[in-house]
């Protein structure tokens, strides 16, 4: 009996008991810790500096001499530069820029530095030009004697001309094939080898116009063999004109590969076949 009353005034005093207002320290400790880092992520994405507000609050409230040298807040004016620093700033920066404009011009008028070159692209660089100035020298040789022979021509010689004008385009293509090719940069070999193969078929087409001069006049057909030569002569000529187009290009590349300005082709050696044969084309339609 005793216990029952003991437990009742028990659940009595328990149910008449107050509750507890008010956080522990803990909670106000993690809510203080998330309004201040919620502000502070907010200051970052709104591009606000938080240490120069703080040192403009701790400022306003007369508390900044309160507080350490070493912890306060940069304030807002701390890092401003003055005119001078600014001057001095913006005449260094001028100068990097003058300097890295006066060097990319030097770039690009001497691509390509000499002194940068290795033993073996030295050596090529120097079998190259030689090459390059023997072709040339070549094709303005043949051309020279292509005109000569033109000088002679008329209607008694004419067969005569033909078959030395292709002799003169002959010996011009073996004597490129003579040129030696070791350590030459492969462009201008190749490119040799076109010149070549076209002052071959030059050749050939003198011998075709031998052979059409000496047939008889009234012969059967030779009417259509010279149309049929013309027609070729034309498209040597498109030839050559591409020739010289490729010429010109070669010449750049070799310029920027290996730093020097290599010399013009001679043009003229292609220009000229047979365009210095206008007359020739005249005389095979009387033909």
């Amino acid at each position: 009996m005793a216990t029952s009353i003991e437990y009742t005034k028990r659940k009595h005093y328990v149910a008449r008991r107050p509750m507890r207002a008010g956080l522990t320290a803990l909670e106000f400790v993690g809510c203080l810790a998330a309004v201040v880092g919620g502000m502070w992520l907010g200051a970052i994405y709104l591009g606000v500096d938080v240490r120069h507000v703080a040192y403009r609050v701790l400022d306003e409230a007369e508390l900044l001499d309160d507080v350490p040298p070493d912890w306060r807040p940069p304030g807002p004016n701390e890092h401003s530069l003055t005119r001078e620093q600014v001057l001095a700033m913006l005449r260094k920066e001028l100068g990097s820029l003058r300097s890295e404009i006066v060097a990319l011009r030097t770039a690009a008028a001497e691509v390509g530095d000499p002194k940068l070159l290795t033993e073996a692209e030295s050596l090529a660089k120097q079998k190259t030009h030689d090459y390059w100035l023997r072709l040339s020298e070549i094709a303005r040789s043949e051309a020279a004697f292509q005109r000569d022979a033109e000088t002679t021509f008329d209607a008694n010689n004419a067969a005569k001309v033909f078959s030395i004008k292709g002799r003169i385009s002959r010996f011009a293509a073996k004597t490129v094939e003579t040129v030696p090719t070791e350590s030459v940069d492969p462009t201008v070999v190749q490119f040799g080898q076109q010149l070549g193969e076209w002052y071959e078929r030059t050749a050939e087409l003198y011998e075709r116009a031998v052979q059409i001069w000496e047939l008889p006049a009234a012969k059967q057909g030779r009417s259509q063999l010279n149309k049929d030569w013309r027609a070729a002569e034309l498209q040597h000529r498109n030839e050559a004109r591409l020739l010289n187009e490729r010429a010109a290009a070669v010449r750049s590349s070799l310029s920027r590969q290996f730093g020097v300005e290599f010399p013009d082709f001679a043009t003229s050696a292609t220009s000229q076949h047979p365009a210095d044969s206008e007359a020739t084309t005249a005389r095979m339609r009387a033909g």
